[in-house]
């Protein structure tokens, strides 16, 4: 088989949006034989990944995946040859460190943790079902790159994604039923937040994580510009804090001492 020079109109036809990068047609690291399926990825983190040009020509890697899916479910082509998207690893059917030969990579904005909205799950679902018909293949032939290189990269992506359900979703949608979702895709459902903005538990929850683990790195990690400790240490905020008030004390107590 050539390389898949078809994807645009499959998703479309599919009823998917689909945005096409400048000179797709013609990235990649070889061409295809034959394809044996799909490699599920999420993005991992929040730009640049999230960037298709990124995801195009990655500046280690070039071609890092042939798909890019956006958190509203919009697909863009980044090449049609093959992506080093999958790297070591191994899995029934697929010959050993060499996925990235025989399988389409689709990369989804998503940072493992934050759940699966609908309208991103959904394409996912819909553009997998899509390109597993057009290649005659069925819904056994897509994996989770954690299936193919946790053992060997620990890789754990598509995080919060259950794979069996996400097959079995798949299956219903070759054969015209509309996706489930799952585990974890509630958090697509709209609320109004305190400033009245309609927003997705998702992104609630994302931006929740970003903030406590903005905040628990500020606290809990070492500065250099604070000093060090006895062990030669970087100063956490809450040592320096201490190490302040254990000073202004002892400012105190010498102010008291000459005052008497």
């Amino acid at each position: 088989m050539a390389d898949p020079l078809w994807l645009p109109d499959v998703l479309r036809a599919a009823g998917l949006e689909v945005r096409e990068h400048p000179g797709w047609r013609d990235r990649g690291h070889g061409d295809f034989g034959a394809i044996w399926g799909v490699v599920a990825h999420h993005t991992g983190s929040n730009p640049p990944s999230n960037n298709p040009a990124y995801i195009a020509q990655h500046p280690s890697l070039g071609l890092a995946s042939q798909l890019h899916l956006s958190r509203d479910g919009v697909y863009t082509v980044c090449g049609a040859g093959i992506a080093w998207h999958a790297g070591a690893g191994s899995y029934p059917g697929i010959p050993a460190n060499n996925a990235n030969a025989c399988t389409i990579g689709i990369e989804a904005e998503n940072n493992g943790r934050e759940g699966w909205g609908k309208p991103q799950y959904d394409a996912y679902v819909r553009g997998v079902a899509a390109i597993l018909t057009k290649l005659g293949k069925g819904a056994a032939n897509v994996i989770g790159h954690k299936e193919w290189a946790g053992p060997s990269q620990g890789k754990w992506d598509p995080g919060g994604m259950d794979m069996n359900k996400f097959r079995a979703d798949v299956a219903g949608a070759m054969k015209g039923q509309p996706p489930q979702r799952g585990e974890g895709t509630v958090w697509g459902e709209m609320f109004k937040n305190f400033k009245g903005t309609q927003v997705s538990y998702a992104t609630a929850v994302y931006y929740i994580d970003k903030l406590v683990n903005d905040i628990a790195d500020q606290v809990t990690r070492g500065w250099k510009q604070l000093g060090l400790n006895e062990k030669g240490e970087p100063l956490t905020l809450v040592d320096a804090v201490a190490e302040l008030r254990s000073d202004v004390a002892e400012i105190k107590r010498l102010l008291a001492e000459r005052e008497s």
